[in-house]
């Protein structure tokens, strides 16, 4: 057979498997993969600090959350310690991850006792945190995470003509079990210490009882 009509007829078993298959691709229960990731300004996104609320888990329960007042800025850190694989050549085979730490850095720009007695209080308590921040695209980006615990202590400034803000650690602790949340797209999934969803409406902060986090905070002790 000639080259040419064998690659015709190629071509033509190659046109009626994507007519054939493709439609049928939902039905055959096969899994599509696109990614999202493209070019788009509405991405773009320049913002104030968010709004960052925290309620009480151990210690003296609350079921209602706190509102840790005006940000000065926030930085979401997911930090994974890679360990490099090297084969018997020296050359790098692959790189695993050895750990993860995360936690949430953010500016008080209030700064008074209520905000300092938080820090000062917090030595072995457990916390339910909850971030929202409002994107220039008009969507809403929402991060939960239970349980955390704070990094005690402030470094408080008494300088004159200044704006005196305070330094706020939470450590985002990792889950050994999973647990239902009210709403549940902020279901606690074991071994994911946060979980962030963005949307075109805000979810709001979760609603269900701090009490239903007893087996959850005792698997992690």
């Amino acid at each position: 057979m000639k080259p040419k009509v064998l690659l015709s007829i190629l071509a033509l078993i190659a046109l009626v498997v994507i007519c054939v298959i493709v439609p049928a691709w939902p039905v055959l229960g096969l899994p599509f993969i696109a990614l999202a990731l493209s070019r788009d300004r509405t991405r773009i996104n320049v913002k104030g600090g968010g709004l960052a609320k925290i309620r009480e888990i151990s210690g003296t329960q609350s079921d209602t959350f706190s509102d840790l007042g005006y940000l000065g800025g926030s930085d979401v850190n997911d930090e994974h310690n890679f360990m490099e694989i090297i084969d018997e050549t020296g050359s790098l085979i692959d790189a695993l991850s050895g750990g993860q730490k995360a936690y949430i850095k953010t500016t008080l720009k209030q700064s008074s006792i209520d905000e300092i007695n938080l820090l000062k209080n917090a030595v072995g308590k457990y916390y339910d945190f909850y971030y929202y921040a409002k994107l220039n695209n008009g969507r809403f980006q929402e991060l939960s995470a239970i349980p955390c615990k704070i990094k005690p202590g402030a470094v408080l400034s008494f300088k004159s003509a200044t704006e005196r803000t305070i330094e706020i650690t939470i450590y985002f602790l990792n889950p050994k079990a999973a647990a239902t949340r009210a709403p549940i797209g902020y279901n606690v999934v074991a071994d994911q210490p946060y979980v962030l969803i963005e949307g075109a409406a805000a979810t709001g902060v979760p609603t269900e009882a701090t009490s239903v986090f007893a087996t959850l905070i005792s698997t992690v002790l």
